[in-house]
């Protein structure tokens, strides 16, 4: 399972390059385990990048969450995603 882990964290991050700039994507930590669901993928980083992966409203984030959702299934695998801020002390 975590070499189908790791191809889910590769794809995302393909995924975000498509309208991130390769720079900002570096400042993100991609991160999947497994949980009681299925794989959990969390993307942490600084605000103004994760805004972008966010989008207006939320809308770009859930459209990546459909995405994620065929990957799954091409995959054998539900996937969840959780985007947050680093905390900062």
């Amino acid at each position: 399972m975590s070499g189908k882990i790791e191809e889910i964290r590769e794809r995302l991050k393909k995924l975000f390059s498509l309208w991130v700039d390769e720079n900002k994507i570096n400042q993100l930590e991609i991160d999947a385990k497994l949980d009681e669901r299925g794989v959990l993928v969390e993307v942490n980083g600084p605000q103004e990048v994760l805004s972008l992966i966010i989008g207006k409203k939320g809308q770009t984030v859930n459209a990546v969450r459909q995405i994620l959702k065929s990957i799954g299934g091409a995959l054998g695998a539900s996937i969840s995603l959780k985007v947050q801020t680093k905390n900062r002390k």
